[in-house]
């Protein structure tokens, strides 16, 4: 049987670390598992398709998305038993900060029709299908989207007024629940951040459990080396005051670098 993980985000829980843990160990999966990343989904425009169609959701937009995931699919060589995973947050869509009014609504049907291009890739086979997605508490995971929209875009909201404009949307735990019952004969389940925090391989924990590989590979697995580290309120605040300034955006995106750059050093030399 072929098993496959999808690792559908969502964004800001943990995502870089279990992405980092699985590309660090890419030598002990590779003869299991074929890996789909971001690097590959978004040089490829997989990632650019999904969050279009959460954007816009029409008819269109996902027949896009599911003619580029079959497209890839159809390249990969998984000879006879390699399994499949995959590790894409915008494969539930675009971050909903920056689609307020959509969040994470089109998250079901994209999990569905990446479900369906894969049993079709492997067509007479038994597949065994298991969807993951991680979760955060809400007031870590709101603060999280802004503090990254504040490095990477002109966001001008504090906080306070950031968190409102996003009390609308649903819990995350929502969204598991969507795609559960829009796949009720697939495998969905969910982690939370603060608790994989606490596990030998933090993020990536969930993801050395699916291997089950056998116990003289899995005692040779890392842990990931990468993650977002949380930055300073004072570094947050100095970003906010930059992205409100009238620097045009060349200047203004060296500056926040600048500022990110000195803030990540200082935190290194007090560990």
């Amino acid at each position: 049987m072929r098993r496959v993980l999808l690792h559908l985000g969502l964004h800001k829980t943990g995502t870089t670390a279990a992405q980092s843990f699985l590309y660090e160990n890419r030598e002990l999966i590779w003869p299991h598992f074929a890996l789909l990343l971001p690097y590959k989904t978004r040089k490829l425009g997989l990632s650019g398709a999904a969050t279009r169609h959460s954007i816009y959701g029409t008819v269109g937009t996902l027949s896009e998305f599911s003619s580029q995931t079959r497209e890839y699919l159809a390249t990969r060589n998984f000879g006879t038993k390699r399994g499949l995973i995959v590790s894409e947050e915008n494969f539930s869509g675009l971050r909903p900060s920056r689609n307020i009014e959509q969040g994470y609504a089109a998250a079901p049907d994209l999990a569905a029709c990446l479900v369906d291009a894969i049993r079709d890739r492997f067509e007479d086979q038994e597949v065994d299908i298991t969807i993951y997605l991680s979760l955060r508490q809400r007031g870590a995971w709101l603060r999280s989207l802004w503090a990254h929209d504040l490095q990477r875009t002109r966001e001008v909201q504090d906080f306070d007024i950031f968190r409102a404009n996003m009390d609308h949307l649903p819990p995350l735990e929502e969204t598991v629940s969507d795609i559960r019952k829009k796949l009720p004969s697939v495998t969905v389940t969910e982690e939370w951040l603060e608790e994989t925090h606490l596990r030998r391989f933090g993020p990536g924990t969930p993801f050395a459990e699916f291997l089950n590989l056998p116990r003289e590979k899995a005692q040779l697995l890392v842990p990931p080396t990468k993650s977002n580290s949380r930055l300073p309120e004072s570094v947050l605040a100095e970003l906010l005051t930059l992205n409100r300034s009238h620097l045009d955006e060349a200047e203004l995106t060296r500056q926040k670098a600048l500022v990110v750059e000195r803030a990540k050093n200082a935190m290194v030399g007090t560990i």
